[in-house]
């Protein structure tokens, strides 16, 4: 049964109101998209902001490390050569008390006191017993410090000793100024590290939250591509009725303006009769007739 026209346009507003509702939510998925493009691509160029950063702190820290490497060397370098000057100064300061018949065995005093130490804080004594022990510590150290003070006089005044003595203290100096400056590099090559682990995990967190938003960036990409494909099937249902109806308009046009023309054929045919008869005719029943081809 063939719908009416009534019919095909009220088909045609229920289609419309579909297609509107399809566009609104084309037009609400459009911007949905465009949001979450716009957060993914702040987040993917935070990211490379962060491996631009990296990069230069890896730059910093291998320059850091490159300089500790240095320093580690000119200070091994330096004790090995101190080491030896030590070990020298020890061998003339020897002979020089040798030559001066002036000796101790100070490593025996020493030993003795270092016992006496050993025995006092192992040992049980009563507090004569204690005194006495510390009075011959006391009196060991005395000599010692006595006779390391004097022989080291008596060797300052050998050229020799004195020019190696300064030039030990001068190579101290520098292998403690070295080691200072070293442990303060490796401070912050160790703070630079610890930085480089921070950005790296901010890094992989921020990438990790791109991909999150990239993947709800094409769950709704699917959901536009069904939608316009929908809007295109509510577009073509749109298009068919509208030539129904605009054909079934032109159909009743062609079917009233037809009943019409019949209408005023058989009114001038009835007037034409009339005239025929003698009747007197009025200006627009002369006009009926000459519309109609009578006259």
């Amino acid at each position: 049964m063939t719908d009416s026209l009534a019919e095909l346009e009220n088909k045609r507003l229920v289609v419309k109101k579909d297609l509107d509702e399809a566009k609104n939510r084309r037009d609400e998925l459009r911007d949905e998209m465009d949001r979450y493009a716009e957060e993914r691509n702040k987040l993917n160029n935070k990211v490379k902001e962060l491996k631009k950063t990296l990069k230069e702190m890896k730059a910093q820290k291998d320059e850091l490390s490159a300089r500790a490497s240095e320093l580690k060397s000119k200070k091994d370098k330096l004790t090995y050569e101190l080491k030896k000057e030590l070990d020298s100064r020890k061998s003339l300061k020897n002979s020089i008390i040798r030559d001066r018949g002036k000796q101790v065995d100070i490593k025996r005093l020493k030993k003795e006191r270092d016992d006496l130490i050993k025995k006092q804080m192992t040992g049980v004594y009563n507090k004569k017993e204690e005194e006495e022990i510390v009075k011959k510590i006391r009196e060991i150290d005395r000599i010692i410090k006595e006779y390391e003070k004097e022989i080291e006089k008596m060797a300052l005044d050998d050229v020799d000793y004195k020019k190696l003595d300064e030039d030990i203290k001068i190579k101290r100096e520098e292998v403690h100024r070295l080691q200072e400056e070293y442990q303060n590099i490796i401070k912050e090559v160790i703070a630079m590290r610890d930085a480089q682990n921070k950005v790296f995990e901010e890094m992989i967190e921020t990438g990790g939250k791109a991909d999150e938003i990239h993947e709800k960036y094409l769950q709704v990409q699917a959901e536009l591509f069904k939608q316009n494909q929908k809007l295109d099937e509510l577009f073509n249902t749109i298009r068919e009725y509208e030539k129904l109806i605009v054909g079934m308009k032109q159909k009743q046009s062609k079917e009233k303006k037809k009943v019409k023309e019949n209408e005023a054929k058989a009114k001038a045919e009835e007037i034409y009769e009339r005239f025929k008869n003698g009747e007197s005719l009025s200006t627009e029943d002369i006009l009926i007739l000459q519309k109609a081809g009578f006259l």
